[in-house]
């Protein structure tokens, strides 16, 4: 890392993929969460450690072959006692998963972000820093913050600034002198005009909004959204309803805007919702190409089922895209029992229902209740 004198962080960052150097490649998930469930399954007995490697073990290959992958911490690394809803605080080992799994930033600006007060904020940070995460959204102190924000990213020759703002911390006491940042467009519209002096070549907003469990964007998340893209934001990236909305191309000729991509809602990526558009969310990708011009696209998403065994010892979690399910020769280490198939291929057409417009992506191939029967 290489830290910057002015107002900013500057992190050059070598991705991954180098099948196009004319192309960056920035994946995004919704909700990281840690319920107890969670908790409980990833404890090891024989070595007596938390252990959640294998819940990411299907979507690494996708992960990794992005440039930069992009998440939403919507926990805290607090320490023990580890619990979850209302205020979560998860092992230390699930960090490490992420980052064994091909994270790079986590956006950690959301509604549980001072679950643990200001020592939970603290530590989380701690340990993201020491895992080598890229993070931002909060911060140990306005200093930090004026040193750190707005995050800019350098890689393949593109600059890149990440904002990230929640709608609230539900509640609990802001945790002084820590900063968690609130939905405020006076000071969102401070943070673009400062991110605009870096001169950056892509401006992305990660927000924490919307509606709990509402399928489609509430008119604040529209009047927001026209509110970042006049000021500038080229994308936009939606967590917090814990189910999939629709991902759109805005377009206002008027207003200068062409083609500006917003993902309302990426749904949950990990957690122990079992309700129906609960159980599961999606992974969007985002191109940029840089030549004589600027492009900006958003080509695919892929959906991902949260698979959870039936009660027993060892891991119970598992992400699942189509593509693994679908391939009768993929070796999975469990039967899917038949309840739950029905649940998961539900899930994968509630998302095709729910994103005619963008192509699903190609490790995502459609199968049929045929295609896995017996696994």
């Amino acid at each position: 890392m290489r830290f910057s004198l002015f107002f900013f962080l500057l992190i050059p960052f070598t991705g991954w993929s180098q099948k196009d150097s004319s192309v960056l490649r920035l994946l995004f998930v919704g909700d990281i969460m840690g319920h107890s469930p969670q908790i409980e399954s990833a404890w090891n007995r024989d070595s007596g450690k938390y252990i959640y490697d294998s819940c990411f073990f299907f979507l690494r290959p996708i992960i990794e072959s992005a440039d930069v992958a992009i998440g939403n911490l919507e926990l805290t690394f607090a320490g023990p006692p580890y619990t979850g809803y209302p205020r979560f605080s998860s092992p230390d080992a699930l960090g490490t998963a992420l980052k064994n799994a091909g994270f790079d930033i986590l956006c950690t600006a959301n509604n549980h972000a001072a679950d643990r007060g200001y020592e939970g904020l603290d530590r989380t940070l701690n340990v993201l820093d020491s895992l080598k995460f890229i993070h931002t959204g909060t911060f140990r102190s306005q200093a930090e913050r004026d040193s750190m924000y707005p995050l800019l990213v350098q890689t393949k020759g593109i600059r890149l600034v990440l904002l990230n703002y929640s709608y609230s911390t539900n509640g609990m006491p802001f945790p002084s002198p820590g900063i968690v940042n609130l939905i405020d467009t006076g000071l969102i519209r401070k943070d673009i005009e400062r991110a605009k002096q870096l001169h950056p070549d892509l401006l992305i907003a990660f927000m924490h909004w919307g509606e709990e469990y509402e399928r489609f964007p509430s008119s604040a998340q529209k009047q927001l959204a026209w509110f970042l893209f006049k000021l500038g934001v080229h994308a936009i990236i939606g967590s917090h309803p814990h189910v999939v909305q629709p991902i759109e191309l805005i377009t206002d000729t008027l207003a200068g805007i062409y083609q500006r991509p917003v993902a309302w809602s990426l749904g949950n990526f990990i957690s122990n919702q079992r309700d129906r558009y609960r159980n599961g969310g999606i992974m969007a990708l985002l191109e940029v190409r840089k030549d004589s011009a600027f492009h900006i696209s958003l080509p695919e998403w892929i959906p991902v089922y949260v698979y959870r065994k039936p009660p027993g010892q060892g891991q119970r979690y598992f992400l699942l895209p189509p593509s693994i399910v679908a391939d009768t020769t993929a070796a999975l280490p469990f039967v899917i029992e038949s309840a739950e198939r029905e649940r998961m291929l539900q899930f994968f057409t509630d998302c095709r229902d729910h994103l005619p417009e963008i192509p699903e992506g190609c490790c995502s191939q459609k199968e049929s209740a045929e295609d896995i029967s017996g696994r």
